[in-house]
């Protein structure tokens, strides 16, 4: 099984979140993964924050993990999910949108407390819970 972790449970990993570890010494030998969209969220907010020691934690995770990479197509896919979403009434995040359109293309189950999640057609499971 593949996992790709949201945001908030990057966080979370970062804060030391028992809950979260014991998850993932749960899905040990699962591919997790990383994708530049979630990278990007997580950086620019300890960027925001100057949290110097927090960026080195989000660098060795990225290291740990695997990467699922952007390509073009995911594009166009953020966008049918995005057209699907506002024509039954939600307005999601672009970078939810990413996330899933890549989740959807690597077969992959998104790690997120985000319940906005649940208004795609991608599997979640939240490991926070």
């Amino acid at each position: 099984m593949n996992y790709l972790l949201d945001t908030n449970i990057i966080t979370a990993l970062i804060k030391g979140d028992s809950r979260v570890l014991a998850q993932l010494q749960k899905h040990r030998g699962d591919g997790v993964y990383l994708c530049q969209p979630v990278y990007y969220e997580a950086m620019r907010g300890l960027l925001w924050k100057n949290a110097t020691t927090k960026i080195a934690a989000l660098h060795r995770l990225r290291a740990r993990f695997g990467w699922f990479q952007l390509v073009d197509s995911d594009w166009d896919q953020a966008g049918l999910l995005w057209v699907q979403a506002v024509s039954k009434g939600r307005q999601l995040a672009d970078i939810d949108l990413l996330i899933a359109a890549i989740a959807l293309r690597q077969d992959a189950i998104v790690v997120s407390d985000d319940n906005d999640f649940d208004a795609l057609p991608v599997k979640r499971e939240n490991w926070r819970a």
